[in-house]
């Protein structure tokens, strides 16, 4: 007995070391977000360009009236698309196919879902979509609204295959979700509709107007961009073939380069009246960021900008529907150095702040021990741990099987930790005080370590 009382004496006191260790659970996290919202209003409404406030850009704006983006409301929707809650098997969220760093797109072909099955379709960047006119979403605009395509991947048996009713559920058990709703629409009621408008404020906010293509209109104007005051030679041959030689600008329309209408651009030969959105169509997104997408068109058939390039020189198929502005007939329609050039322009487009900025990263963290998830370390959590790493099951105490109590102490550390202690950062540094909860924990890793003792002396 001295011999277990000494054990689990140096286990307590060695529980602060123990805790430098960090520790990965299943559980989706919680969200770390700063004290005041981030000021979504201000940069995708206030500070964007002033000539997209009026005329063609303004026109092709489609975000209702009875969903503005808000700062509280963009705010949940960051938390929504990163939360893995919203898949059947907490393990996949809207951010897993569309990816920051490639302009919200995937850089597989094809996403994987919620079981290993791929799409069907190529993940599409998502910057301006608020400037998309039709106002129609998907690649063949089956979504009226941005609103109704947001819900869409929750319930789709490919992608998170879990049901609104079961993400209403699991949203509604952590500390946190109520609260973010009640600031973005007044109660903390979680519904289906809510989850929509907080998703497409979200994305409604990822407006890219930071690029290389932005200094040179700032330095001229919208209509005559000043491109030798920032770009060179070769960028500028390309701003001249994209915009006067062969007009790509005839479907890729304003300075924000997001496709009016759905387009046949001669995929394939063989394009069917059903196939896109008819007649072979399909959406184009913009172009903005164009060049960190590392695939290209719905089917995500080419792999660099090279590739689409040369397609549009001489690779156009004709079909009964074909885009009145295309020529398949055409034959290499660019020279090499042209190529070379409209892929140079094209770069121009990329914008590094949107890219990086906090605004749309991921804020989830874990919070240790919280081991169900839901925002708060208390007891609940424990049998949690014990289902999933059998403790009653041959005395393994952590996720790698090394049974030196690790886990447990961490839980045993940070009961009464919940999601607002984690409101700012700093917060990671505060110590709770001591429950009732703590003491009981301590006589459970008491009963762990007599229950391994006596496996030791066997």
């Amino acid at each position: 007995m001295p011999e277990f009382l000494a054990r689990t004496a140096f286990v307590c006191c060695s529980a602060l070391a123990l805790l430098a260790s960090s520790v990965s659970w299943a559980a989706p996290g919680v969200p770390v977000l700063p004290v005041s919202p981030a000021d979504y209003v201000g940069y995708a409404v206030t500070n964007i360009p002033n000539y997209w406030k009026s005329g063609a850009i303004a026109q092709a704006n489609n975000t209702p009236a009875n969903n503005q983006i808000t700062n509280a409301g963009a705010t949940l929707g960051r938390v929504l698309f990163y939360d893995e809650r919203l898949s059947h098997d907490n393990g996949t969220s809207c951010a897993s196919c569309h990816k920051q760093e490639n302009d919200f797109s995937d850089p597989n072909q094809f996403s994987e879902g919620f079981d290993g099955q791929q799409t069907a379709r190529h993940s599409m960047g998502l910057s301006n979509n608020a400037y998309y006119r039709r106002g129609k979403y998907f690649w063949d605009e089956r979504a009226a609204t941005l609103e109704a395509q947001v819900l869409q991947p929750i319930e789709s048996s490919v992608e998170m295959g879990s049901t609104l009713s079961q993400v209403r559920s699991e949203l509604a058990t952590t500390s946190f979700y109520p609260q973010l709703f009640q600031q973005a629409f007044g109660t903390p009621d979680i519904t289906d509709d809510r989850i929509a408008k907080a998703l497409s404020q979200f994305v409604r906010s990822m407006v890219s107007y930071n690029s290389k293509f932005d200094q040179a209109v700032a330095a001229g104007t919208p209509t005559a961009p000043n491109y030798a005051a920032v770009y060179n030679s070769q960028e500028q041959l390309g701003a001249t073939i994209f915009h006067v030689n062969n007009q790509c600008s005839q479907c890729h329309t304003t300075n924000v380069q997001v496709a009016a209408n759905t387009h046949n651009i001669g995929l394939d030969a063989n394009s069917a009246a059903t196939d896109g959105a008819g007649n072979g169509r399909f959406k184009a997104p913009s172009l903005r960021n164009v060049e960190v997408r590392d695939g290209y068109m719905h089917d995500g058939r080419f792999d660099s900008l090279e590739e689409v390039v040369q397609f549009y020189s001489s690779g156009i198929q004709n079909n009964p529907f074909l885009d009145n502005a295309l020529n398949p007939s055409q034959g290499n329609l660019f020279t090499p150095n042209e190529r070379a050039a409209l892929v140079a322009f094209l770069k121009t487009f990329t914008d590094n702040t949107f890219l990086t900025s906090s605004f749309f990263s991921d804020p989830f963290v874990s919070l240790p021990g919280d081991f169900d998830g839901n925002g708060v370390v208390n007891s609940a959590d424990l049998p949690f741990w014990q289902a999933s790493f059998g403790l009653d099951s041959g005395g393994d105490a952590d996720e790698d099987g090394d049974s030196d109590g690790r886990d447990y102490l961490v839980w045993q550390r940070n009961i009464g930790m919940t999601w607002d202690d984690l409101m700012p950062l700093s917060a990671f540094q505060a110590v709770p005080e001591p429950s009732t909860a703590l003491l009981g924990g301590a006589l459970l890793v008491a009963a762990f370590w007599r229950r391994r003792l006596r496996a030791c002396g066997n």
